[in-house]
């Protein structure tokens, strides 16, 4: 079973999908801590003048050791109206805004409480959109016991095992950190990912890599996946 664990993201970038693309499910790693100011509440979309962040905001818990599945929105900001707005200028003239836009707009315009509704919601739609069809559970209802104190191997280990994982797709930088002897004893064959992003047609002059998928879908619409399957590594 090829299984990736990802943290949930806000608007991922085409690697993002890709890797989801190139498994049989996808697991959501969501009870390993928050990290402020981390994809997993902001990404970029191609604005006017350029790359243009946007940013979930978060409430402060007083603490570290916040959960992703824990972490709550902070609603009393008008993030919402920023980001359609943003979002809507600068794609308002790409050629299949109009038939992604609106989806979009209702899943934002729900207001979740916590951050991780909003972004596996959105991450759920996209997959549609793109067509992929895909298992997708979250680690924290996978993962009774608090595993807080193992290491990140460890942890991976523990989650493929609740999936019958037997072969981890996981990003370049997780090379660096995952064990692969330990996941070789566990039974996990290992693969990390090389993708070569690709070039496609987007709004204004020259063109900007990593903006989120929403920049693919808009201007490339159907083509998207293939797109996104052009830079994988396989």
């Amino acid at each position: 079973m090829r299984t990736a664990i990802l943290q949930p993201t806000y608007l991922p970038w085409l690697g993002y999908f890709e890797m989801i693309d190139a498994v049989d499910q996808f697991v959501v790693f969501d009870h390993v801590q928050f990290e402020p100011k981390s994809w997993q509440q902001r990404n970029r979309i191609r604005g006017p003048n350029g790359e243009l962040m946007l940013t979930v905001p978060v409430k402060s818990d007083g603490r570290q050791d916040v959960r992703i599945a824990d972490k709550r929105i902070d609603q009393g900001q008008p993030w919402v109206r920023k980001h359609l707005r943003s979002i809507e200028v600068s794609y308002a003239k790409a050629p299949y805004f109009h038939r992604y836009f609106p989806g979009i707009r209702l899943i934002l315009e729900e207001r979740p409480d916590r951050l991780v509704e909003l972004t596996v919601r959105l991450i759920v739609h996209l997959l549609g959109l793109l067509g992929i069809e895909r298992r997708v559970v979250r680690s924290s209802q996978l993962v009774v016991a608090d595993d807080a104190g193992l290491g990140r191997t460890e942890r991976v280990v523990n989650v493929c095992r609740l999936v019958g994982a037997t072969m981890l797709y996981d990003g370049a930088a997780a090379e660096r950190v995952l064990d692969r002897a330990m996941l070789a004893s566990a039974g996990i064959a290992v693969r990390f990912q090389r993708y070569e992003h690709p070039v496609y047609p987007q709004q204004g002059p020259g063109f900007l890599p990593f903006m989120s998928v929403v920049d693919l879908l808009f201007n490339c619409g159907p083509d998207a996946l293939r797109i996104i399957r052009s830079g994988a590594g396989r």
